[in-house]
């Protein structure tokens, strides 16, 4: 949320060329995650692959990535952060050109400053936006399966065994679909939960104009 927010600021400002930057962030986005997900297995391999070798340019011998349990969940968190942004940051411009000029004016002759400015109008202005973005990306992550799957299937020794992953091998690996519906039963309440308190903190601290608060 914070990355996909901060490049929606730079990306809005009326700059040339930037277009071009906006649909080179974009693009992850709409990359299948399988086809991303075997690029990056091959990347990220320990001592054949292109991030390896380029390191070694430099003498520094980096960690067998997915092959260690320290080092597996950190990159899949990272590859699934540079998929994702990409839609969120759209949602954020959008939210961002909707933020009347006005407002900006306004502050200015107050002695606002830039970030003065951001604190005060861009982010209260921003609370709806922020809000859908997190609802959004909390159950995206809770259901996250192609990335782990498809690099570790779920090790080593665990460490990227995600819930879905379980779910997966439980009722058609194990073929105890009994067991794997149940999860997926369990699942859908915790995220039902944690949506309802997301929703329900919401009255605290989201802004929607012309509510009074």
């Amino acid at each position: 949320t914070i990355v996909s927010l901060g490049l929606a600021l730079i990306l809005s400002q009326k700059l040339r060329g930037i277009n071009l930057f906006r649909s080179i962030y974009f693009m992850p986005s709409v990359m299948p995650m399988v086809a991303v997900s075997l690029t990056f297995f091959y990347v990220l391999r320990p001592e054949t692959g292109p991030l390896a070798g380029f390191l070694s340019i430099f003498g520094i011998e980096g960690p067998r990535w997915l092959g260690e349990p320290e080092w597996a969940l950190p990159a899949l968190i990272l590859i699934y952060v540079w998929l994702v942004f990409g839609g969120q940051m759209v949602i954020y411009m959008a939210g961002i050109k909707g933020i009347p000029v006005d407002l900006y004016e306004v502050a200015e002759i107050d002695g606002a400053g830039a970030w003065a400015k951001f604190w005060n109008v861009t982010i209260p202005m921003l609370t709806p936006t922020i809000f859908l973005n997190l609802v959004l990306g909390i159950i995206g992550a809770m259901q996250i399966f192609d990335i782990p799957y498809v690099m570790t299937e779920g090790g080593p020794a665990d460490a990227t065994r995600t819930y879905m992953i379980h779910l997966y091998n439980r009722g058609w690996v194990e073929i105890r679909m009994g067991s794997g519906s149940a999860m997926g039963w369990i699942l859908f309440l915790i995220i039902m939960a944690i949506t309802l308190l997301v929703v329900r903190s919401s009255q605290a601290w989201v802004y929607y104009e012309g509510e009074r608060k």
